[in-house]
């Protein structure tokens, strides 16, 4: 392969004053189309999880490389940001808020700078023509998932698998919303027996033709552990399918008909945890639970798998029967953030956890020349959160997210410190950018890839 000249990061902000600015996750794009606007928030202390009473600045950067202030927001993680986004090719911005006492979203006009609208339906993804999801982000948040911490009770807490929450629809230039497809209906769809304390839906991602709708879900079971199950609907709330269960994590759609995903699913625990054996287990202490998975799966020939063990990344056509294949396989052997290039879906962007030095790698890869091309290493910061702060953010947690991960991680993970780089394509495509904590505190960066996509 041709070798090219490395190009660096800019940071797309003159930092003037103490801020920490970031987007959020790798699945949306925060440029608007003329690429002269990108959405961000801003906030100061990035030491502890967002609070109730913590709201951070909802603006966007322009091409002067200073932050423009819109309003400010209850609604956000640092993970997944607000859900800040343009709504198709106008400069209309959406962000989710708390709105009559429950999360919603708001709508700016960026070049009037001022509120345009609010809807008491939160949004996660949108449509071009502002069809929106979005989910219940109370219910993620007490289980430890990415929802908002704002003082705001999941309604459902003691409902398994509630029949009035789930992915919700809305138009943004009406107001008119309804509940499109329940838990309850996701929960008892292709499930033998449904015996989980805790389903959720999460992580919404429209096609690229904007026809369907992947998302997860996930539940807690009785051993301790959590399955989840790939699925897509169309966003017309028909056609619901189930393409994978197992150890799922970070995805995207790599075509129209496509999913591409990192984990594992047919491993021999998921074997167990569908068979008579499985049933019979007792819902006691978590640790006894534990040691008869693992003795049964040894033992246990109904826990034999077919399918792979080891993680990967998997490709799943959006099919009633789902066809399986690999995608880099042998060349990208971790999780990461992947975006499928939006005008050659050829490319895929990606990143790569922290190393043992606290090192994330930024790369692209093509899959018709199954190449591999690193961009750039950007270290992580070592300092911890700030526990004096913490017991807001664990008080609305259900008690099984603190049994299976200790406060000090939980806190990190969920604090600015921790900073995913979550590469996003802009919408001409001859630029990624990025979130970033390596210059010591947090930032937005671009990175030129155009000798890449235009070769």
């Amino acid at each position: 392969m041709k070798k090219y000249t490395m190009n660096k990061e800019i940071n797309l902000l003159n930092r003037t004053e103490d801020y920490n600015y970031f987007f959020g996750f790798h699945d949306i794009s925060c440029w608007n189309r003329n690429e002269d606007k990108m959405a961000a928030l801003r906030i100061r202390d990035i030491t502890t999880p967002p609070v109730s009473n913590m709201s951070c600045d909802v603006g966007f950067i322009n091409l002067n490389r200073t932050f423009i202030k819109l309003g400010e927001t209850l609604a956000y993680n640092y993970p997944q940001g607000a859900r800040q986004q343009f709504i198709g090719d106008s400069n209309l911005l959406i962000v989710n808020d708390v709105v009559d006492g429950q999360w919603g979203s708001k709508i700016y006009d960026t070049d009037r700078l001022q509120l345009k609208s609010s809807h008491r339906f939160s949004t996660h993804v949108i449509t071009k023509e502002g069809e929106a999801f979005g989910i219940d982000y109370a219910r993620l948040f007490r289980l430890g998932a990415y929802g908002y911490n704002g003082g705001i009770k999941d309604l459902y807490a003691g409902f398994p698998a509630p029949d009035n929450t789930g992915i919700f629809k809305h138009n943004v230039f009406t107001g008119a919303g309804k509940l499109m497809l329940s838990i309850k209906e996701v929960a008892n769809f292709c499930l033998k027996e449904s015996i989980s304390p805790n389903h959720y839906i999460t992580h919404l991602l429209l096609s690229p033709n904007e026809r369907r709708i992947a998302f997860l879900h996930r539940y807690k079971l009785k051993d301790g552990g959590e399955t989840t199950r790939l699925m897509t609907i169309s966003v017309d709330g028909e056609g619901l399918r189930c393409i994978a269960t197992g150890f799922l994590s970070h995805f995207d759609w790599k075509s129209d008909h496509e999913i591409t995903i990192y984990g594992r699913f047919g491993t021999k625990v998921e074997g167990l945890r569908n068979s008579l054996l499985y049933k019979l287990l007792p819902s006691g202490p978590l640790a006894v639970s534990k040691k008869l998975i693992k003795r049964l799966i040894r033992h246990n020939s109904l826990a034999r798998t077919n399918m792979h063990d080891a993680l990967a990344w998997h490709v799943f056509t959006d099919e009633d029967e789902p066809r399986h294949s690999f995608l880099a396989k042998g060349i990208i052997t971790e999780d990461g953030h992947p975006m499928f290039c939006p005008v050659n879906r050829d490319w895929m962007i990606c990143d790569t956890y922290p190393d043992k030095q606290g090192i994330r790698t930024l790369f692209l890869f093509q899959h018709s020349t199954q190449t591999r091309i690193n961009l750039g290493t950007y270290e992580m910061l070592h300092m911890k959160p700030d526990m004096n702060k913490v017991m807001n953010t664990i008080e609305l947690l259900d008690k099984s997210v603190l049994k299976k991960s200790s406060i000090e991680d939980l806190i990190f993970t969920r604090s600015g410190l921790h900073c995913d780089l979550h590469p996003r394509w802009m919408p001409a495509s001859k630029m990624v950018n990025f979130d970033s904590i390596h210059e010591g505190y947090r930032s937005v960066y671009a990175y030129d890839v155009s000798q890449f996509v235009t070769a």
